[in-house]
This record gives structure tokens, sequence and C-alpha cells, in this order.
């Protein structure tokens, strides 16, 4: 027998002919600031703190960007931003040493092109997150379960049963696969968002008390298991203490997904020893991180999947590919076009 649905209560938005339910990371964070000035917005996060794969994990005294590791910005639209997010002090430019790795051997160096910088967030990679999230109604540790159809709105049950308010407009920015299992069937793109498929991706940390020695900061790695190690401890305003972040390839993740931690642990640090030279086991701290929804490659198609009828909407990096330009501008896509359809709800600071 089905739970009973729990009673229907007053929400302190449900009045305003505006609401608009968003879910996780950058991309939900981008739409609602970008929509704030006409709608009454609530971003639901299921974790503690808001950003997504723009994660630092703390571990003192050490700190590791275990999600993305820098991005670059390209369209004119978000190298503006991202100026934006450097002059408020969340932002600054990463110049790492840089090498290519065969397994352990160096097969290319070479300087990234201060024609085109790579970003970091500081003092970590989830300052873009707290900062972006600054003024907005950002609802932590709030998973969603259900969705109800409520008269022309969208009723939202959390993970606990409690009633979380119904909304005009529902936009779920979660990883494709959840987003589809959180979106009704009837949503006119369900096809298309459960078709979209996501490589997985784990995280390796490893910190230590003594410096290490290596002759580059960031390096793309081939044939193993390991596809990126980088230097955390040598980005812009990071503690001192020596920390590295190895990040698997799609492919292993996704043949060992649910594997246990440890033995996995145990594998790619046997590849990072191989790689790099440092043996784990030296290390004063160590830990693997599954991300089970990590990237995708470049996609042609929407930007944003709108469903105006039933006010449904899904957008991410996922749609267009796996970076954070990406999320940004599949985020600025979908609120553009809100822009046009929401009705005021709240006074612009010309009125």
């Amino acid at each position: 027998t089905p739970p009973p649905t729990p009673a229907l209560t007053p929400h302190p938005l449900s009045s305003a002919a505006s609401d608009v339910y968003k879910r996780q990371g950058l991309t939900g964070l981008t739409v609602a600031h970008n929509i704030g000035d006409i709608a009454q917005a609530v971003v639901f996060e299921k974790s503690r703190g808001p950003g997504g794969r723009m994660a630092t994990r703390r571990a003192p005294p050490f700190e590791f960007d275990h999600g993305a590791q820098f991005f670059s910005a390209g369209e004119p639209a978000f190298v503006t931003v991202v100026s934006s997010w450097q002059q408020a002090g969340v932002v600054k430019i990463w110049q790492p040493r840089y090498a290519e790795l065969d397994r352990g051997a160096v097969v290319a160096e070479r300087a990234w092109d201060a024609d085109h910088p790579h970003f970091v967030g500081t003092p970590g990679m989830n300052a873009i997150g707290r900062h972006l999230s600054s003024g907005l109604d950002v609802r932590l540790q709030t998973p969603v379960e259900t969705v109800n159809p409520r008269g022309s709105g969208w009723q939202l049950i959390a993970a606990d049963g409690s009633d979380l308010g119904v909304f005009d407009w529902l936009i779920a920015t979660a990883p494709a696969t959840q987003a589809a299992a959180l979106l009704p069937e009837s949503f006119a793109h369900h096809r298309a968002l459960s078709d979209t498929q996501m490589q997985g991706c784990f995280a390796l940390m490893l910190g230590f008390n003594q410096p290490r020695q290596l002759p580059w900061q960031a390096a793309l790695v081939h044939n193993s298991d390991i596809s990126w190690v980088s230097v955390n401890s040598s980005k812009p305003d990071r503690p001192a203490p020596f920390t590295l972040v190895a990040h698997s390839t799609g492919a292993f993740a996704d043949a060992h997904m649910d594997e246990p931690l440890e033995s996995l642990q145990q594998h790619l640090c046997a590849e990072l020893r191989d790689v790099t030279g440092i043996d784990a086991e030296n290390a004063d701290f160590c830990q693997l991180h599954r991300w089970r929804y990590a990237n995708i490659a470049a996609r042609s198609g929407s930007a944003a999947l709108i469903d105006a009828d039933r006010r449904l909407a899904a957008c991410g990096d996922w749609c267009i590919g796996g970076r954070v330009e990406s999320a940004y501008s599949s985020a600025m896509s979908l609120a553009e076009y809100l822009r046009t359809v929401l009705p005021r709800t709240r006074p612009s600071s010309h009125d």
C-alpha cells in the first residue's frame, strides 16, 4: 500500500505567480541569480554546500578540489562573468607547470597559454558556489524525493516526507539521470533526458606533511586508469601542506562504479605510484571520492530542455559538454527564456 500523500500546507512563496524551484550546482544557482529580479526562486540542494562538482574537501591541514580542477572562459558572456568573479576575489588564474605523461614518462611539457587563462576558485573551488548563492533562498541538505502536480504547479516532497511547497515552474539541474528520475514521465523531453549518459569518475586525494618533488604541477595522463593528476597545493591561496588530486578515467569509473571504495583506492594508489613515483603508503591523508556523474562528451542540440505547457525544464553542463562554461551557458539559455515568460513578481530597481 503506498504511503498517504502528505497534507498540502501553505508555502511562503506559493501565492506568487512566478515561484521557481531549481536544484543543484552552478547551473541552478546561475538560473536563480539571473531571474531573481522578476521571480521568487528557491534552490533545493541535497548537499551540505552549494556548487555541485565545483567542490572542496577539507581535512585539516589539507584541502582538495576533488571535483572540477579548473576552468577556462571563451564565450564573451562567460568572460564577463568570470571577470566579475575575479573582481570579487573568488577566482584567480592558475599557472602550473603542465605535462603530458604516458604512464610515468613525460612525453610533453609546456606552459599554458597566457592568452587563454585557466581559472580556479579561491580559496577553494567551492568559493564560486558560495558567492553565487549569496542573497538567494538556498535550502541545503534538502533532497527532493517526489514531484506531484498541483493545479497548474508542482508540489515537492522531501526525502523525509515533508512538504516543500507548490511552485509554478520546476527546473531540474541535477545530472541527467537524476533529473530523469525526478521529473514526471509527462515531461516532453523525458526520453532525451533518460537517453543522456554521463561518465563517472573517482577522485583520489593525498596529503603530505612533508613536500614531495615533481617536475610538473598539472599532468594529463595516457595509458593508465588515472587520467589527471594535479598538485592541488600549487593553486592560488591554498594551504601550504603538499596535496595531490588524481582523477580516474571515465572508462575505469564506469566499469567499477559500484565496487568497494577500499579496493578501488588501493588500485588507484598503485596506478598513481607508477605514474608519479609517489607512494601513497607515505601519505598522511588518503581518501577516495566517488563521482557517479562527472563528465560528458561535447554535444549538439538544445542548451536547455523546456516544456512550456507543463512548466518543466532541465538544464546543465550535460546539455552542451562537461565543462564549467557549459553549465553557465545552459543556465543562461534557460534564464533568458524564463525572463520572456514569467510575469514580474518583484519590483525592479526602477519601480
